[in-house]
């Protein structure tokens, strides 16, 4: 009841009694404000009394408002109350009261008192050595491992100094360096017995604390603290978050942990074009470990895209080595679950930084005992060689995206370096294998000056490589006699196009040329890989097939001399047990119209097949258990894919005739 009567009390004063001046309430207020906080904790002794039961509330939030009024009139010219404040460090006397917290309830106060300051004042002084000191304790106070019984309200004040930060980002330093702007604790007006048990903890890992929360509200305001901070335009901030803070290995440990708590086996149905976004699909209560890790995926690529680029390199090196190299450095067979989330991974990362770390480290070698000295790359190769239908089709799906980012260096390291030169091609010893060879010589020699120039992309001999391939097709195995290969040369065009604007910078030949010396020739494991599964056509999977013919088409899309007239010139003569693509299309074909053949009715079944493949996905084939089904849908996608191997032929020998 005191408490009540002399709140009763004071507003009778204050009705009866002419206004006091600002400045004079103040003093009044906090006076009484210490007084009350003095009764209940004398002696030094922890108080079991809350907070509400006193009058310590009443009298610093009418401090408060007499601060916040003050400094909205704009007819006062001196804010003397503040001046008082920072004079005398009240704000700090607040701030060791907070840390002790001798009264219940008297540490959250503070920080709510704390928190409407620097949000409400139009210009928080926060270089101000008694204001800024205060500030960096009450962010000690919010360390979300120490003191996580108020964690949205510690979030909150956190969140309003990181937005107040990125409006004066000239003193942002203040809050992360150990050295700048500092004074030293026994100079405050605090005891001097706190100079030897203070600890300080700088902004941002004090943010970080919070990333293993569960509730929704506080992981949301703690991401976007991170996404604020990480932009701020400071080199000296920049620096310090990069060597000084945990940020790049906090962000990476908690991607890696959340990746090592999903479930062995996924359950893919509608994870293929899953896309969540942290700030709308996160729910702390009642998320997955999947929709977590994917949130966390989402947030991080946001954090590599937005934040400042020094930051982003350095969080993506840290993720390279916390989280990609350890991928392969166990004992635990990897799933196809595994590569699965690597190819979401390799998907998110497009067009940040992220995807220069992943290209790297795919083409790196892993010192590790289980893969010693083999790059990520190789081990997914010799994986592919697996029975299992997923586990093979979840590789394939992850090497086209690779591919079709069309990164140098990992296009080198998968199939360019094997097919480098004319390693492939058997010399004539008694003059040139055809006539057509040596007019392309001729031209070659008289076109020499032009670079943009491609006798081996536009041979004179195109119209023999053409119906070579198109001869590939027995009639019988044409699901649609009307549809041929000009239907494909619109998309054809656009996606050579396309592929030719983003290969022009790599500076590759325009010629394949002899070579004085004489190698031996070796595909490579991925073309070995690719042609080993072409080969299984007939016993194996159609989705399977599906994504051969997709890798396919890329590959024979390239503007790379070389691999064009290794894969797609069947007239070339070829060395002795180099294998050839026309050669292993003729032989899967001949397999497949024999077996097909043997089934009645089955051109209705081919009509069919072109009806589902044109309906279904990828995804859906795979489900497809039914040997004759596969077997007609594998017909109908070689169909396609030679078809489309022609209008590539087609494309590719206009698009450099045009240019001679």
């Amino acid at each position: 009841m005191i408490p009540v009567l002399n709140t009763i009390l004071d507003s009778v004063v204050d009705t009866i009694a002419p206004p006091t001046p600002a400045f004079e309430n103040f003093i009044y207020h906090w006076e009484k404000f210490m007084v009350n906080y003095l009764e209940w904790t004398t002696d030094g002794q922890f108080s079991q009394t809350r907070i509400e039961e006193t009058n310590v509330p009443g009298h610093l939030e009418i401090v408060q408002q007499i601060l916040l009024c003050e400094d909205k009139n704009e007819e006062t010219t001196t804010n003397l109350c503040m001046e008082y404040v920072l004079k005398n460090d009240l704000f700090n006397m607040l701030a060791v009261i907070a840390e002790k917290e001798k009264l219940i309830g008297i540490r959250i106060l503070v920080l709510k008192f704390m928190t409407n300051l620097i949000s409400r004042l139009r210009n928080p002084v926060l270089a101000h050595q008694s204001f800024f000191f205060t500030i960096q304790r009450i962010i000690n106070i919010c360390d979300g491992v120490l003191y996580n019984k108020h964690q949205q309200d510690q979030i909150h004040f956190l969140y309003m100094l990181c937005t107040l930060l990125n409006d004066q980002q000239n003193v942002s330093i203040m809050f992360f360096s150990y050295e700048a702007n500092m004074y030293h604790l026994e100079d405050a007006k605090a005891p001097s017995t706190e100079s030897s048990t203070f600890r300080r903890l700088n902004l941002l890992d004090c943010v970080l604390t919070y990333i293993n929360t569960k509730n929704t509200d506080v992981y949301h305001k703690c991401c976007n603290c991170i996404l604020v901070l990480t932009k701020l335009n400071d080199e000296n901030v920049i620096d310090f978050i990069i060597n000084k803070t945990k940020f790049c290995s906090t962000i990476s440990e908690h991607f890696r942990n959340l990746f090592c708590a999903l479930p062995t086996t996924l359950d893919y149905n509608g994870l293929e074009t899953i896309e969540l976004n942290w700030r709308d699909d996160y729910n702390a209560t009642y998320s997955n470990d999947v929709t977590k890790f994917f949130c966390w995926l989402n947030f991080i690529t946001e954090v590599i895209r937005d934040g400042q680029l020094k930051i982003s390199y350095s969080l993506c090196e840290s993720l390279r080595i916390l989280f990609f190299i350890k991928l392969f450095d166990t004992s635990e067979q990897i799933s196809s679950s595994h590569v699965f989330l690597l190819k979401k991974i390799y998907k998110a990362a497009d067009h940040t930084p992220l995807n220069h770390t992943m290209n790297y480290w795919l083409r790196s070698e892993l010192d590790c005992f289980y893969y010693n000295k083999q790059t990520p790359i190789e081990i997914l190769i010799k994986l592919s060689s697996t029975t299992d239908d997923i586990f093979v089709f979840n590789i394939l799906n992850f090497f086209i995206d690779v591919l079709l980012d069309s990164d140098k260096e990992v296009l080198d390291f998968i199939i360019l370096q094997f097919v480098n030169n004319r390693k492939y091609y058997e010399r004539c010893t008694s003059g040139t294998w055809s006539d057509e060879e040596d007019e392309r010589e001729k031209k070659l020699l008289s076109n020499e000056n032009n670079i943009n120039t491609s006798r081996t992309l536009a041979p004179s001999s195109i119209d023999r490589i053409i119906n070579r391939l198109l001869a590939l097709i027995p009639q019988n195995l044409h699901s649609d006699q009307f549809h041929t290969f000009k239907d494909h040369v619109t998309d054809v065009k656009n996606n050579y196009e396309n592929i030719f604007d983003k290969c022009i910078k790599f500076d590759w030949p325009t010629e394949a040329l002899d070579s004085v010396k004489i190698y031996d020739f070796d595909e490579g494991p991925f073309l070995r890989m690719i042609f080993q599964k072409i080969n299984n056509i007939p016993n194996q999977n159609s989705s399977i097939t599906l994504q051969l013919k997709i890798i396919l088409i890329f590959l024979t899309s390239l503007p790379h001399p070389y691999l064009h007239e290794y894969l797609l010139n069947s007239t070339l003569p070829l060395k002795r047990n180099v294998p050839s693509l026309y050669m292993i299309l003729c032989h899967v074909l001949k397999e497949l119209h024999k077996k097909i053949l043997a089934f009645p009715n089955y051109n209705e079944a081919l009509v069919q097949a072109r009806k589902r493949i044109l309906n279904s996905t990828s995804i859906k084939l795979l489900k497809e258990k039914n040997c004759e089904v596969i077997l007609f849908n594998n017909a109908v996608i070689l169909e396609e894919m030679c078809k489309e191997l022609v209008a590539i032929l087609f494309v590719k020998y206009h698009h450099s005739h045009s240019a001679l």
